[in-house]
């Protein structure tokens, strides 16, 4: 399945928007917020496809997990870099 940024997808009981996502050695990665206003939960998921079913998991495995968040922060470094110069 391909997801896009922005896409909005059913996880755990909630809907969530897609805010990046992370590919590597054919893993997908989703960084979700929840969808709904009074919730602020976020979650970094790992998609797996069993056979054309798309399962969601959390992320067992320390190493991965710390792999993709580093991921998520270069996939904003310059976003974050200009919060950062504009609050001087």
């Amino acid at each position: 399945m391909n997801y896009k940024v922005s896409d909005i997808i059913k996880f755990n009981n909630g809907e969530y928007q897609i805010v990046d996502i992370v590919n590597n050695d054919g893993n997908v990665y989703l960084y979700l917020i929840n969808n709904d206003e009074y919730k602020n939960d976020v979650s970094i998921t790992k998609v797996i496809n069993d056979n054309g079913t798309y399962n969601f998991t959390y992320i067992d495995n320390n190493e991965e997990f710390n792999f993709v968040l580093n991921k998520l922060f270069l996939n904003s470094k310059d976003e974050i870099l200009e919060f950062l110069v504009d609050e001087d």
